[in-house]
């Protein structure tokens, strides 16, 4: 009797996770239509934050479950998907800015201007490394800044062990750490 397994090539079909195609559509049209953006934000409400991507598409297809599948309905599921996984959104407020990042019109809004890069203003008082961003670059104490984000919306975020206070840059490695701190092994 032989083996006949080392002699046959099989081939296995799988769906893939995400669809590129409609992403992009959906990607392509917030970036023309600011008010698709809104709309799909406005969705959010009633969410708890702070959230990742996954509580956000949770959320987002229980609201759209209750209505038609729309085309539009299902461009707004696909603009979500195209959120970064690995960020914590604070509020509605941050998913939007991640959304205009995309938009050609908000990125100009939101560069430095050539006045400001040239003639930057500078840190006039001490201040410590472990101080907030404000303390360490701000001119005054009262200054707001209007010409730039202080920390743009999709800054990566530093995940914090409760106990220990060591930071991560991403989830995984802080659940890891979490993992073996308290003596289970990961599975």
């Amino acid at each position: 009797m032989e083996d006949r397994a080392k002699e046959t090539i099989d081939a296995a079909k799988h769906m893939p996770a995400y669809d590129a195609t409609s992403i992009n559509r959906a990607v392509e049209r917030a970036a023309r239509d600011s008010d698709f953006v809104n709309h799909a934000v406005a969705q959010l409400a009633g969410l708890t934050f702070p959230a990742f991507k996954h509580n956000i598409l949770d959320h987002i297809r229980k609201v759209n479950r209750d209505k038609a599948a729309a085309e539009e309905e299902k461009d707004v599921v696909a603009l979500f998907e195209s959120l970064d996984g690995y960020i914590q959104f604070r509020d509605q407020y941050h998913v939007q800015k991640a959304f205009e990042e995309n938009i050609p019109a908000k990125k100009k809004d939101y560069q430095i201007t050539d006045i400001k890069r040239e003639n930057p203003d500078v840190r006039i008082r001490q201040t410590y490394a472990d101080a907030s961003i404000k303390d360490r670059e701000a001119v005054s104490e009262r200054e707001e800044r209007e010409d730039y984000p202080e920390v743009s919306p999709t800054a990566m975020t530093n995940f914090i062990c409760d106990n220990c206070h060591k930071q991560f840059q991403n989830q995984q490695d802080l659940i890891q750490h979490k993992q073996f701190e308290s003596g289970t092994s990961a599975k």
